[in-house]
């Protein structure tokens, strides 16, 4: 998950250049009073790419995921601040920055390089590792104390997932027995357990809140 930016009341602003007005900003979607606009869309589509390593893509179809994106953080940052919940420390953010970096055979300087190609210092990509640490530990905070992983649960797992993608991989592999994998297993259905209470959640949050799309924004 991206930082969210909070945006203020006046969502819509006009420059005036002599009898000719130029629209430099625009509301795409809104969720309550919270909303997120095409600039911030288009900054989250070029952090993006820096994530994936690839192009900026700015299409109509590449926004609309963007917007559900920024909405979702939107939810789950108001929800932050109406907790308020402890985020992460910006030690944590500088190691997963060097990370980063490490993990894609990048050095420092490639890595500040590619940032700058996308309008981005260093010090924002802190601050969105910042922002994605503190979201996984509001999530976990959040939603995996409820979340039980059942013995027929870590065996359908395994006789239905783990063995056959193993034997898919190396059709010559031994499979390990299921309580050699069993720690493993959990984490997986653990995980997915946490992100379909998160997806519901937010499914709630969004019918709640009635969020909107501006669909000039889009095309």
């Amino acid at each position: 998950m991206r930082r969210a930016r909070r945006v203020s009341i006046a969502l819509l602003m006009v420059m005036a250049a002599g009898a000719r007005a130029e629209v430099i900003d625009r509301v795409a979607a809104a969720a309550g009073q919270q909303v997120v606009t095409l600039s911030a869309i288009r900054r989250a589509l070029r952090l993006q790419a820096v994530f994936d390593l690839r192009e900026y893509e700015d299409t109509p179809a590449e926004r609309r995921k963007a917007a559900d994106r920024l909405i979702d953080q939107a939810i789950v940052l108001r929800e932050i601040g109406l907790s308020r919940y402890a985020g992460a420390t910006m030690a944590e953010a500088d190691a997963l920055l060097g990370g980063f970096g490490k993990d894609r055979g990048m050095t420092g300087e490639q890595l500040a390089a590619a940032l700058e190609r996308y309008g981005f210092s260093e010090d924002d990509f802190r601050q969105e590792m910042l922002w994605r640490v503190t979201v996984q530990r509001f999530v976990d905070f959040r939603f995996m104390p409820g979340v039980q992983v059942s013995d027929g649960e870590v065996q359908a797992y395994y006789e239905q997932e783990f063995v056959p993608a193993l034997r898919a991989a190396d059709g010559k592999a031994v499979a390990p027995a299921v309580e050699e994998v069993r720690e493993r297993i959990t984490q997986v259905l653990t995980t997915r357990k946490t992100n379909a209470a998160l997806e519901q959640w937010l499914k709630q949050a969004r019918e709640t809140l009635k969020v909107r799309f501006f669909e000039e924004a889009f095309r």
